[in-house]
């Protein structure tokens, strides 16, 4: 980045950070779990317009999208925060600060990231930054849990053969992901004889064969490199003290850095369910969710970018796997990455908290990014 581009970026971000802080006050407190992100879309759509975005719509997947300039090339970047969060029973949130942390559930996952996505696009706006290339610009749906990364496949499916990278603004400013956890979640229905504990002492046990199955997963050895993990993570069943088990339900969540290594638990798994299924033990399984590996992208760069960054800052860097929006398009040779505009703790809990003193520095990181070239 030159130095006039580079010292009006900083000044336009310490100049502007309490705006910045309210757009994050006001993104937390609507409410948006996975599945139910309408009202946050349209109140992004409602900003994009007040600031002159034209162009900018919700597309069919409940995404806001907005094409800057993409008629300036036919390739360009991806620039994405995801909008949903894993909140599902909080209806009402009011952000509080203390000092220079602000308190509200999902702040740091993820919207902190939407506030920074926005408020670059406001700083492109103001600062009439004349880029090489166009920028499509997301607030996606769909990221957490269940949601099964739907609005980063709906994004990277109908833009894919336009896209040259993507970058999934999410976490921290000081963790980059550049490899993809892949998983696949299930749900195992069990169904047995049942009876009265006493008189039918001997009938097939619907929490006794869960049991067996359970217990013989966590036998399974996995590497440690590459990571690959496996977890029950919910179960009910039964209905009296005094009943032989008829019905139990439980969820396995499989994961691994490495597609090879994923298919082999899950192929482990097949088996330990096959066997067990029997003719007073019948088995369901049901995929919920999958969320796919990296594809042959190792060297990029937009890596060799954010790197140079960090070594002009003389920041430690240090990449590492997650499961992020960045998945889909790494799983199909797309080079990406994400990162976060911020430091935080306790995400995913009612009591998430970030460090406001770090907002400056995360979006200048941001931005050298988005003006390296220029």
């Amino acid at each position: 980045m030159n130095k006039p581009l580079e010292l009006a970026v900083q000044k336009f971000i310490t100049d502007n950070k309490k705006d910045l802080v309210q757009l994050i006050i006001d993104i937390s407190a609507i409410p948006s779990p996975t599945g139910s992100e309408q009202k946050k879309a349209e109140w992004i759509l409602e900003k994009l317009n007040s600031w002159g975005a034209d162009g900018a719509y919700i597309d069919e997947a409940g995404n806001v999208i907005y094409p800057y300039h993409l008629e300036k090339s036919d390739t360009f970047p991806l620039y994405n925060a995801h909008i949903d969060t894993v909140f599902n029973n909080v209806t009402t949130i009011e952000p509080k600060i203390d000092g220079h942390t602000l308190y509200a559930p999902s702040c740091g996952d993820n919207s902190s990231s939407v506030a920074g996505l926005l408020f670059l696009i406001r700083m492109l706006h103001t600062l009439k930054v004349d880029l090489p290339t166009g920028i499509l610009f997301a607030f996606n749906v769909g990221e957490e849990g269940l949601g099964n990364l739907k609005g980063s496949r709906y994004l990277v499916n109908t833009w894919k053969e336009h896209l040259s990278e993507v970058i999934a603004v999410d976490g921290s400013c000081n963790q980059f992901v550049n490899l993809a956890v892949g998983s696949r979640r299930y749900t195992i229905s069990i169904t047995a004889e049942g009876g009265h504990s006493w008189e039918k002492f001997g009938n097939s046990n619907a929490i006794a064969a869960a049991s067996s199955i359970i217990c013989q997963l966590y036998m399974q050895q996995v590497p440690t490199t590459p990571k690959t993990t496996y977890n029950v993570g919910t179960i009910c069943g039964g209905s009296t003290v005094n009943s032989i088990a008829e019905q139990v339900e439980f969820t396995i969540d499989l994961r691994s850095e490495s597609k090879d290594e994923l298919e082999r638990i899950d192929g482990h798994l097949t088996t330990i369910l096959q066997k067990a299924d029997t003719e007073k033990i019948q088995i369901k399984q049901t995929l919920i969710g999958e969320r796919p590996c990296s594809q042959g992208i190792t060297q990029a760069e937009i890596y060799d970018r954010i790197a140079a960054i960090r070594e002009n800052n003389q920041q430690p860097m240090k990449f590492h796997a997650a499961s992020t929006d960045a998945n889909i398009p790494l799983s199909m040779g797309i080079p990406a990455i994400s990162f976060g505009i911020c430091e935080g703790t306790r995400a995913h809990s009612i009591y998430e908290s970030i460090d406001l003193d770090t907002l400056e520095g995360g979006m200048n990181q941001l931005a050298a990014f988005l003006f390296f070239h220029m």
